[in-house]
C-alpha cells in the first residue's frame, strides 16, 4: 500500500470551547519530502499530526489518501494505511508493564509483519545503532527519560513506515542521540522505505539537521512555504 497523496478538502476540526485547528481547509500536502509544521502555541499542531496519523477525525469536509476518504473507512478498510504511518508524541505509547525490547517487537509481532526471529533481528539492529542494549530488559519506568524518550521514537520507526509524524521529537534527548536519530531517519529516507515526513518543533537547531520544507498552519488554514537549501540546512 504506497502512500502517494494526503489533501484536505473543505476540512475542519475543532476541540469544544478552542478556536479551529482546521476551518474549511483545502491543502494538498507535499510529499516526498521532510515537511516542518509550523504554527503558534496552541494553533494546534499536535491535532493536525493526529488528524493524519487517523487518531482523530475532521468533524466536516473530506481527508483523503491516495484520493480515498479516510472518514467514510471502517477500521478494516484504514489498517493498510495505518501500518505505513509512524507516529510519536511526547513521551506516550509505551506498555509499562513490558522492557523495551518487549515495547519495541509488540507492533510487528501483532501485526504479523515479520516472523520472531526476524522482529528480534531488526529491533536489535535499532537497539545497537541507539546504543541503549544496556536497557533493552528494563521496563519504561526504569530507564531514564531521554532513554524513554528515544524508545517511543523508535517504535515510531520500528514498522518501517512510508509516512513519519514527530510531535517535538528532539524534546528530552541529549545531542548523540540527536545525532543517532537523525542518521537513522536518512538510513530510512535513502533505503527508500520512509518517504513523507511531518515534525513539529521548536528547535531550529535540530531542524536545521534536516533538509526541509515548511507548512504553516495559521487561522484553521494551512500554507506551503518553499525554503531555499542554503536557508534550510546549517548544522550545530
Amino acid at each position: 500500500m504506497n502512500i502517494e497523496s494526503i489533501k484536505f478538502e473543505g476540512a475542519s476540526f475543532t476541540h469544544e470551547g478552542q478556536d479551529p485547528v482546521l476551518m474549511n481547509a483545502e491543502f494538498e500536502f507535499p510529499m516526498n519530502q521532510i515537511i516542518w509544521v509550523k504554527a503558534d502555541e496552541g494553533a494546534g499542531k499536535s491535532s493536525l499530526l493526529q488528524i493524519l496519523a487517523g487518531l482523530q477525525l475532521p468533524q466536516s469536509g473530506k481527508f483523503l489518501i491516495n484520493g480515498e476518504n479516510v472518514m467514510d473507512m471502517t477500521f478494516e478498510e484504514f489498517l493498510p494505511y495505518r501500518l505505513q504511518i509512524g507516529y510519536a508524541f511526547d513521551y506516550g505509547g509505551l506498555i509499562n508493564n513490558k522492557t523495551i525490547f518487549e515495547n519495541l517487537m509488540l507492533p510487528i509481532l501483532y501485526h504479523k509483519i515479520l516472523p520472531a526471529d526476524q522482529a528480534a533481528e531488526r529491533v536489535n539492529e535499532m537497539i545497537k545503532h541507539f546504543d541503549i542494549a544496556k536497557y533493552a530488559n528494563e521496563r519504561p519506568a526504569h530507564v531514564p527519560g531521554r532513554v524513554r524518550k528515544l524508545a517511543c521514537l523508535m517504535r515510531s520507526l520500528v514498522l518501517k513506515p512510508q509516512v513519519l509524524l514527530l510531535d517535538d521529537s528532539s524534546v528530552g534527548l541529549g545531542q548523540d542521540s540527536v545525532y543517532a536519530f537523525v542518521e537513522y531517519i536518512d538510513k530510512l529516507r535513502k533505503e527508500g522505505s520512509l518517504k513523507h515526513v511531518f515534525m513539529t518543533s521548536y528547535d531550529d537547531k535540530f531542524m536545521s539537521l534536516f533538509d526541509y520544507q515548511i507548512v504553516h498552519l495559521d487561522g484553521g488554514q494551512l500554507y506551503f512555504q518553499e525554503v531555499a537549501p542554503e536557508k534550510r540546512v546549517v548544522h550545530l
